[in-house]
Order: C-alpha cells, then structure tokens, then sequence
C-alpha cells in the first residue's frame, strides 16, 4: 500500500471557485514534501502570475494536478520541478489550461517537464489538456509525455514529446490498472 502524498498546497474538494494570484508558494523545508501546489477533485481553480516552487528541492512536483480536478486555468506563472516533475497532470483530470508559463531549473530524474495521463488510482482517462506558449527558461524544447491522456492540445510552444518514453507510460499505466483490477478480484474470491 502506497503512503498517502504530503502536499504543501492543497487544493480539493473545493465548493467554490479559488484563485491565487501572485504569490510565491515555497515552503521553507521543501525537502519535507511532495507536491508543492496539488489539486485533487478540484474545479474552477485560477492560478495566475504565480512563482509555484521557485526553490525546487521537493520529492515530486512542482504542480500535480489529479482525481478528476477540471475547469482550471494556470496562467503567466514561474514552475520549477521536484525530484519527478514541473507540471503533472492525471486520474481523470480535464479542461486543464496551461498558458503562457515559464519552465525554470533543472529537469527531473526522468527528464520529463509535463506528464500527462500517469497512474492514477482512479483510472480514468486524462482529457482536454492544453499547453499554449510553455517554454522553459533556458530556450530548450519543453519536454512532455503523455500516457493514459488524450485531446492535449499543444500551441506556441517549443515541445519535445517524448514518443518512447510516452509509449512505456500508456504500457506501465495500462499493466499497474490491470493488476489492480486482478488484485481486486482475487481479494474478494478469499
């Protein structure tokens, strides 16, 4: 059984829309973390002129957007990665809007600045992503995977997809879904 993810920011469940509106969200331990800025289950959220995880140092991402959190819009915000990755976005999420962000540090241990349609415990397809002008700040091409996603619509942006590397994520998501499936099944034949 995984541990649960300890989150900075959280935002989920929310009954209302939210936005953030410049401000820098660093914790001073970021070491101590997972996820800087997480949304889960979260609709209608506005992050705007944001400097999300300036100092990195964390143990995921620097946002991870997951559990179907729809309607959000990230705009003219500064992201730096975890130890996986800037932008995450998965389980289910949809109408998810990246727009004119900046992409700074280092990437990730896996290379990757946004993964779309990871392993999520809620198997659901990931869908209606769109990146419009995301660069990162020294002018390399913005690496992106995409796995268990579709309709990730990319514009004014220099990306690299990562054919390969997003290939062995739509096989890794599909195996680890089926084997919970199986697992399930077998717990309620004992």
């Amino acid at each position: 059984m995984s541990k649960p993810d300890r989150n900075y920011n959280s935002i989920a469940d929310n009954v209302h829309p939210i936005t953030l509106d410049k401000q820098e969200i660093q914790p001073h331990a970021p070491d101590m973390w997972d996820d800087i800025l997480k949304l889960s289950n979260a609709w209608a959220v506005n992050i705007i002129d944001c400097d999300i995880n300036p100092e990195g140092g964390n143990r995921e991402d620097g946002i991870d957007v997951n559990r179907f959190s729809r309607d959000c819009l990230f705009k003219r915000c500064r992201v730096k990665a975890g130890a996986r990755y800037a932008i995450t976005v998965k389980g289910g999420s949809n109408y998810i809007n990246f727009n004119d962000i900046v992409i700074h540090g280092p990437r990730g241990k896996e290379g990757v600045d946004i993964d779309i349609g990871n392993y999520s415990s809620t198997h659901a397809m990931t869908h209606d992503i769109n990146i419009n002008n995301v660069r990162r700040e020294d002018g390399q091409p913005v690496t992106v995977r995409i796995g268990y996603g579709c309709d990730v619509n990319i514009t004014n942006t220099n990306v690299k997809v990562l054919v390969v590397q997003s290939l062995l994520l739509k096989v890794y998501v599909w195996a680890k879904q089926n084997l919970v499936r199986i697992t399930n099944k077998l717990k309620g034949l004992i």
